[in-house]
């Protein structure tokens, strides 16, 4: 048994060997996290920004999920949200975290806004970390409208047609900005298509790897 257990740790520090000499994956966890300074005051206020993080992730992994049975066109993209929710084994399960996740993640989001305020952290050398973040606070918007746009009822038609409308506001590239959110003359099945786009996650993510980046190389 114990030359079992020898044997499998002596492989698992030969794999670690192999990728260390290809990414610094041991140094990069030591400076990052496991031997990273932290100060002694931490309090609850820390904690949301990694909280933000895990509901991200959850919002990613069960957005995965629905996408599997979700259709993005007007004529059904309604009856494949009803299909999740009464026939998918564990379809209103992932349906409402998902749902119910997006407002958590607004929640967790404002709140890590607020901490960054109370303690100054958006003051020099962390301008960058406070751009960055109200960046990807932009892109959460334009996120959450598109999810709300995608069950297709009337609430999400005339929400878009609200909300996009707005844009038609803006001098001289207004009604032109309209014309190319909506993709058509009118609130159309183009525009589900074009708000179903999953390159938003991936921006959220990448801009959130891009704060975390941008935080840790700060003193």
């Amino acid at each position: 048994m114990v030359n079992k257990e020898n044997k499998q740790a002596e492989s698992s520090s030969k794999l670690l060997d192999w990728i260390d000499q290809r990414f610094p994956y041991t140094e990069t966890m030591k400076q990052h996290i496991t031997e990273y300074y932290a100060s002694k005051n931490f309090n609850i206020w820390y904690v949301f920004g990694v909280l933000a993080m895990v509901v991200l992730v959850i919002q990613l992994f069960t957005g995965i999920f629905l996408t599997m049975n979700y259709k993005p066109s007007a004529a059904d993209a309604f009856s494949s949200v009803e299909y999740i929710m009464r026939d998918v084994e564990w379809g209103w399960l992932i349906r409402y975290m998902h749902s119910t996740g997006a407002s958590f993640f607004f929640i967790v989001v404002y709140l890590h806004m607020f901490r960054a305020m109370l303690y100054g952290s958006y003051k020099k050398p962390r301008e960058l970390i406070w751009i960055i973040g109200m960046l990807i606070f932009m892109v959460l918007m334009a996120e959450a409208f598109a999810g709300y746009l995608l069950p297709w009822g009337q609430m999400s038609y005339w929400g878009a047609q609200v909300i996009i409308s707005i844009f038609g506001a803006i001098p001289f590239i207004g009604e032109a900005l309209v014309e190319i959110i909506r993709g058509d003359y009118s609130i159309s099945d183009i525009t589900l298509n074009r708000f179903f786009c999953p390159t938003c996650d991936r921006i959220t993510a990448g801009s959130s790897s891009i704060d975390f980046c941008s935080y840790r190389g700060t003193p």
